[in-house]
């Protein structure tokens, strides 16, 4: 089990997850898989596997659904077989790529070579088990866990203390405006109006349950006609980055210490 990178394969060195984690992460479902296949043989035994770890698997025939599953719905992993049609031009093997995601690929022979250069945390080498499988999953837990923490969206009523829009040169305050979720990496805001996208917030607002204040700067990546509008943080603190993670982790529906190593 490898990861490749642009200019060498290098063993990975990922701790094994405790019976515990397994156990949480088998109850929750926490995790969503997608495997790239142009064989459906064996195929619901590595289901079964998936779902014994955690994680919901699901199949895709073509490069094309890979795509697509990457554009509209939350994928964790990607499971591909090298040999499935259109999978060397994958657009989440990219480097380029902005999906964030853990990507597992099954090569065989000098395909080994062929993925140097693509975004490709793990290889599994053909004839390929479910043992060697299940350590890819194993490997995949604290990356997986970490990201999907950080980017779970936490329902919230909040009321900005203070917010501003700069958008083509020209600024305002934001007003009417409250929070509507909140993650690590960004919140939603919802107002009378949608804000454009490309504009930059700045929004100083307290955590949720504390006298804690935070001041955040983002940039609105999308928005829509209900006036809701998802901002990606740009700038923010290490102190308050902490703060933030701290306060969201206790918010989690999860035992987040049974599914991550102590720091």
């Amino acid at each position: 089990m490898r990861e490749a990178t642009a200019k060498k394969i290098i063993p990975m060195g990922f701790p094994e997850p405790s019976d515990n984690r397994h156990e949480v992460m088998a109850v929750s479902r926490l995790f969503s898989a997608l495997f790239l296949t142009k064989s459906p043989l064996a195929l619901d035994g590595i289901r079964k596997l998936f779902e014994e770890y955690g994680v919901q698997l699901h199949r895709a025939q073509t490069a094309a659904e890979v795509d697509q599953w990457v554009r509209g719905r939350r994928l964790d992993l990607i499971l591909c077989d090298y040999d499935a049609p259109g999978a060397a031009q994958l657009a989440c093997l990219q480097p380029d790529t902005r999906w964030r995601g853990i990507s597992m690929v099954i090569v065989g022979g000098q395909q080994t070579r062929d993925i140097k250069g693509k975004r490709v945390h793990f290889t599994v080498a053909k004839p390929f088990s479910p043992d060697l499988l299940a350590k890819g999953l194993r490997a995949s837990y604290t990356a997986m866990a970490r990201q999907r923490f950080a980017a779970f969206r936490h329902t919230l009523a909040l009321k900005p203390l203070a917010g501003t829009l700069e958008y083509r040169g020209f600024q305002r305050a934001l007003s009417y405006t409250s929070i509507t979720n909140l993650s690590q990496t960004g919140l939603c805001l919802t107002g009378p109006e949608p804000l454009p996208q490309g504009g930059v917030v700045s929004v100083n607002f307290a955590l949720p349950g504390s006298d804690e204040m935070l001041n955040v700067i983002g940039t609105i990546i999308w928005s829509d006609a209900t006036g809701k509008s998802g901002v990606r943080f740009n700038r923010i603190s290490s102190q308050q980055r902490k703060k933030l993670q701290e306060s969201l982790k206790s918010r989690l529906p999860w035992n987040v210490d049974a599914l991550l190593p102590s720091e």
